[in-house]
C-alpha cells in the first residue's frame, strides 16, 4: 500500500484515539440532571471510537504499516453544550477524514473501501445525532437554553 494511504489511515487512527479520550472525559465529568442521559451516550461514543481505532489499526498493519499510538488534543469542558459541540466537531472531522481516505482507496482496494464506508456511515450518524440534539435552540428547557446547559 502506498505511503499516502497509510498516512491518512494513521491520521484517522490518531483521531479515533482522540475520540476515546475526549468522549470518556465527557462521560466522566457530565453531572447534574443530564448525567443519566449524556454520560452513557458519551461513554458509548468512546467505545465506538475504540472500535473504529481497532479496525483501522489492524488494517494499517495488514497493509504493511505501523499504527500510531498518538492522539490529537482533547477538548475538555464541564459545560454540556460545549461537550456536545466538541462532539459534533469531532464527528464532522471524522467524516472528512474517512471521505478523504475513501477517495484515495476508491478503485484500488475494494475491501478497504467497504470498511471505510461502513465506518463513515457511523460517523455521519454521529453528526446527524448531535446536530439534532444541538438544534434544540428554540425551547427554554433545551440543552442549549439557560442554566440547564451547565454541568458540574
Amino acid at each position: 500500500m502506498d505511503k499516502a494511504m497509510l498516512d491518512i489511515m494513521n491520521e484517522i487512527l490518531k483521531h479515533e484515539w482522540t475520540g476515546v479520550a475526549q468522549y470518556s472525559q465527557a462521560g466522566f465529568v457530565v453531572s447534574g440532571v443530564w448525567r443519566e442521559v449524556y454520560s452513557p451516550m458519551f461513554l458509548g461514543s468512546a467505545e465506538e471510537s475504540f472500535g473504529h481505532a481497532k479496525k483501522i489499526g489492524e488494517k494499517i498493519v495488514a497493509l504493511g504499516g505501523v499504527p500510531s499510538v498518538e492522539r490529537n488534543q482533547v477538548h475538555q469542558s464541564n459545560d454540556l453544550t460545549e461537550m456536545l459541540k466538541a462532539g459534533l466537531e469531532f464527528e464532522s472531522k471524522a467524516v472528512n477524514l474517512y471521505q478523504e481516505a475513501l477517495e484515495m482507496a476508491d478503485g484500488k482496494n475494494r475491501p478497504l473501501v467497504i470498511l471505510l464506508e461502513e465506518i463513515l456511515l457511523e460517523e455521519q450518524e454521529g453528526v446527524d445525532h448531535l446536530t439534532l440534539i444541538l438544534n434544540d435552540q428554540n425551547t427554554s428547557s433545551g440543552i442549549a437554553g439557560g442554566a440547564a446547559s451547565k454541568v458540574g
